[in-house]
């Protein structure tokens, strides 16, 4: 196929003109040839900014308006479109000039305030939800003028300097993470007739900063508007849909998906209490990332209001820190009461929240608190190399247990293998495909570590391994007794496996030949395959069926006989009638529990001092 050059706009380093452009460009997020430099130098034209905002985002407005004034690369921008999206839109538009505009310095004659209801006529009068902000943010884009258009919320707000450049990498493809295909991206290219075989696994995710190619966008209103929705409700109406996964289809229909590279280290980071109910874990992840030369915004939920007033002194000092808030008072307003004083010139001091009224005097924060110090390592898993925090919890747990040489068959984006080389062990891991072996062998190799691209039915040890941590491949089995079967030939007498599973579900998605399995099923699997469940581990935790058995010495002749000898299980077996599987867990010691809560950090310091200098390096430059 061939590709118009203004598709992607030049932008930074290095334009794709059509002359670079493969012949047919991958869904499956491999990275496009390398382009070459962009002959004619800096690229040309500014990009825009939409926001949909009402009035409880005011306080947050404020943040981030004076974040853009205090970071942003002024002619990098041609416009901040804000769509005035409040139930009494006089109102907001009145404290928006008031408030809000001047906050904008440099920048403040860039901004455009635009009522919902000129954009969409059919919300004029209408009862406002989250599904018809959707819809205007695609909506704003008939406004943009520049190629293209960042879809932020009033949350987001600057935190290092920035420009156009931040949203592209070398190659100059657009950076939006990647996640998992989920319900909303199916039910969107079904709806554009892309055929299920070549649905990509993995989907653009729909955070915020989120940059749009404007053109497309554009089109994508045409097409809705040619097939006869209504876009004004269309979110409501078609509850499946989401608009950044409606966009992201949209591209992938026309072949156009490798536009955006879904792997490039993230430029946002974002304190979501929603997320975990551990905001003191959420808030050092955030810190640690912040760290990083690549993040350049900070989103702050809502939600964080809720949480201890030991987090939000944190925020309070970051933000008095950084010149995004005047005093710590004014802050503590913003995330205590979602309010801050209205109307009062900049330099006033804001009124304190009855939270910081009635604190005693201890209590209260400094006039400029520290941030939180904390080691990068925690933040090497989180961006571009990723592991969830549930697995990597029970991860440091099977670290503990198995021996030195540890092969790794869930490495997926490399996660889990980085994370066991931090903790000292000698890791080899199996990761199909091309893209991440590559990413994973230049860290690797030096430490006398392999990452191959192999499925492990072709693969062959060159001596026993201590343990195979095998996390989430289980389900991607065709035949999980002969995956198990080999997974116990290439262990060492003493050595361990761990697998991690998902729970039953419903749903059956393409590869997931078993969606799911209980903590029973999957011990009764592993005592038939040869392994030891009387000395084995078991829980489940979070999205994750996790048993670590150790090799035992014999196969069972057959299935049925793992009930004819009750001493082979962990608890009181009835034979005869059987047992519930969904067991919580079995033999989970509490010392277990408790490495599960200690940080990746502070386990590296358990071993030699080069591994943990390594964890610094490695976080620093690969996350």
């Amino acid at each position: 196929m061939s590709t118009p050059a203004d598709i992607l706009p030049p932008g930074g380093d290095a334009p794709l003109p059509e002359e670079n452009l493969p012949d047919e460009i991958p869904l499956d997020g491999a990275p496009l040839e390398e382009a070459p430099p962009d002959e004619g130098g800096e690229a040309a034209g500014p990009i825009d900014y939409v926001v949909v905002s009402f009035i409880a985002d005011l306080p947050m407005l404020r943040v981030q308006a004076r974040g853009f004034a205090r970071f942003h690369e002024p002619d990098d921008i041609g416009r901040i479109i804000v769509v005035n999206y409040d139930n009494d839109p006089a109102t907001f538009g009145q404290r928006f000039e008031a408030e809000i505009r001047p906050l904008y310095g440099a920048l403040a004659e860039k901004v455009q305030l635009v009522r919902a209801d000129a954009l969409l006529p059919a919300m004029a009068g209408a009862r406002r939800g989250w599904r018809r902000q959707q819809a205007l943010k695609l909506a704003a884009c008939r406004l943009a003028e520049a190629p293209v258009t960042i879809a932020i919320e009033s949350k987001n707000h600057l935190v290092r300097p920035a420009g156009k450049a931040i949203y592209r990498t070398a190659e100059g493809r657009l950076i939006v993470p990647a996640r998992p295909r989920w319900a909303a991206s199916e039910a969107a290219l079904a709806y554009f007739g892309v055929a299920e075989e070549a649905w990509p696994d993995h989907v653009a995710n729909v955070l915020s900063p989120y940059p749009l190619l404007t053109a497309q966008v554009l089109s994508l209103l045409e097409e809705l508007e040619r097939r006869g929705e209504d876009l004004a409700t269309l979110f409501e109406t078609r509850t499946e849909f989401s608009d950044f996964a409606l966009y992201h289809a949209w591209l992938v229909a026309q072949g156009l998906g490798s536009l955006y590279d879904l792997y490039a280290p993230v430029i946002a980071t974002e304190l979501a209490p929603r997320r975990s109910d551990n905001a003191d874990r959420l808030l050092r992840r955030v810190m640690a990332q912040m760290d990083l030369p690549h993040v350049h915004w900070l989103g702050i939920d809502r939600k964080v209001r809720e949480v201890p007033p030991s987090v939000k002194y944190v925020v309070t000092g970051l933000w008095q820190e950084l010149g995004l808030t005047e005093t710590t008072a004014e802050g503590a307003a913003i995330l205590s009461a979602g309010t801050a004083t209205h109307g009062a010139p900049e330099g006033a001091e804001p009124e304190e929240s009855a939270e910081a009224e009635e604190a005693p005097e201890a209590a209260r924060p400094p006039a400029a608190p520290a941030v939180a110090a904390v080691d990068p390592v925690d933040a090497v898993l989180i961006p571009g190399f990723r592991t969830g925090r549930e697995t990597l919890d029970i991860l440091k747990v099977f670290a503990a247990l198995s021996g030195p040489r540890v092969l790794d068959l869930g490495g997926y984006r490399g996660g889990s293998t980085l994370a066991m080389a931090l903790l000292g062990k000698q890791v080899e891991a199996l990761v199909e495909g091309r893209f991440w072996p590559e990413r994973l062998a230049p860290i690797l190799e030096p430490r006398g570590m392999r990452a191959l691209n192999l499925p492990y039915a072709q693969y062959e040890p060159e001596a026993p391994f201590d343990g195979i941590w095998a996390s989430h491949v289980l389900q991607n089995e065709r035949n999980p007794g002969l995956f198990l079967d080999r997974c116990r030939r290439h262990l060492a007498d003493d050595g361990w496996l761990a697998v991690v599973a998902p729970p039953p579900r419903s749903r059956i998605t393409a590869g997931k030949v078993n969606p799911g399995w209980n903590l029973g099923a999957l011990m009764y699997a592993l005592l038939a395959a040869g392994f030891d469940l009387t000395r084995g581990h078991f829980v489940t935790h979070g999205f994750n069926v996790v048993a670590f058995v150790p090799k035992a010495a014999r196969v069972l002749e057959r299935p049925a006989d793992a009930f004819a000898d009750p001493s082979l299980w962990p608890f009181k077996l009835d034979a005869r009638r059987g047992f519930e599987g969904d067991i919580p867990d079995c033999n989970w010691p509490a010392e277990f529990r408790e490495r599960m809560a200690t940080g990746l950090s502070e386990l590296a310091q358990e071993g030699p001092e080069a591994a943990l200098e390594e964890a610094r390096r490695l976080a620093r430059i690969w996350v």
